[in-house]
């Protein structure tokens, strides 16, 4: 084994592939709703998922990497993939392959606005400039307590419509109502990861969110994301706007309140829920492929 496949596995383990859910679950829904309309594309879909699969690993390489920098990421804390920290690749090397790919992702965005129209290269600008500046000076959002509304906004609507838009060229009120529960999930995955890291946060200088309201408000604000991602997804289809086999998706509760369990007894213990960001990542997947299934399956039969 060379030295670069040893990087390639590093690099893969830097771009964190449990989370890239966060990005595959949204786009896909915004495609599926399309099929009711006889105007699902494969080949848009499959550029929609290469393209933003590459931009959030793109923004986890320059995370970690970015991370590294302000020493958000040291050996005392949990860091987030560690290969930088544990010296299995260098801090270089990471923002190196997160540019590539975030290059390579925008390429594939301008191929999607060529083919489906400008509005998916303003959506995939504004994705791109906030995915970079993440935690990218001079901006630095997640480091100015901006990180877990960005997340929602990027993960939930933004992904969700950008997806629609490319298979039917219009924007749609049940696309924007569809990204909400997930949008909410998403964004409890990077708010488990705060909560866990506000001592080392701290001891960094920065601000997240988690740091901003306190570990008791910060509970809290995961606690509700949980809870308002069912109720959204009862309130939606109550209203028709997605099939009550959806509801499918609340077989997932129990899962739900065993990482709300694990927060609520944790004590504010760091080690406690040190795995809670991937559990968190788990049910969201749950969710979110229960959510695109019943879609799927109320479409075949429509």
């Amino acid at each position: 084994m060379n030295i670069i496949d040893i990087n390639f596995k590093m690099l893969i383990r830097a771009a964190r592939p449990f989370s890239l859910t966060g990005s595959v679950i949204p786009v896909t829904l915004g495609a599926i709703l399309a099929i009711n309309q006889s105007k699902f594309n494969i080949a848009y879909f499959i550029f929609s998922v290469i393209g933003i699969v590459l931009l959030q690993a793109a923004v986890n390489l320059l995370n970690d990497h970015d991370d590294f920098i302000n020493k958000v990421d040291t050996k005392d804390s949990y860091c987030s993939s560690g290969v930088v920290v544990e010296g299995l690749i260098t801090a270089d090397e990471v923002r190196k392959a997160g540019i590539i790919a975030l290059v390579l992702g925008c390429i594939v965005g301008l191929i999607l606005a060529y083919f489906r129209g400008s509005m998916i290269l303003i959506i995939g600008i504004i994705g791109a400039i906030c995915g970079y500046f993440y935690t990218g000076k001079p901006l630095a959002l997640k480091y100015r307590g901006l990180g877990a509304p960005l997340v929602f906004i990027i993960f939930g609507p933004l992904m969700t419509l950008g997806s629609y838009y490319v298979q039917v060229q219009e924007l749609g009120l049940k696309a924007l109502l569809v990204s909400i529960p997930v949008g909410l999930l998403t964004t409890a995955i990077l708010h488990a990861n705060d909560i866990r890291d506000i001592r080392n946060d701290s001891k960094a200088g920065i601000k997240t969110l988690s740091i901003v309201v306190g570990r008791k408000n910060a509970d809290r604000i995961y606690i509700s994301l949980i809870i308002f991602a069912y109720i959204s997804i009862l309130l939606i289809s109550f209203y028709n706007y997605i099939p009550y086999l959806s509801l499918i998706c609340l077989l997932t509760i129990p899962n739900a309140a065993k990482n709300i369990k694990k927060l609520r007894s944790s004590n504010n213990e760091d080690k406690m829920i040190s795995d809670l960001d991937k559990e968190t990542a788990k049910l969201q997947s749950q969710f979110g492929i229960l959510l695109i299934l019943s879609m799927f399956v109320s479409s075949a039969v429509i």
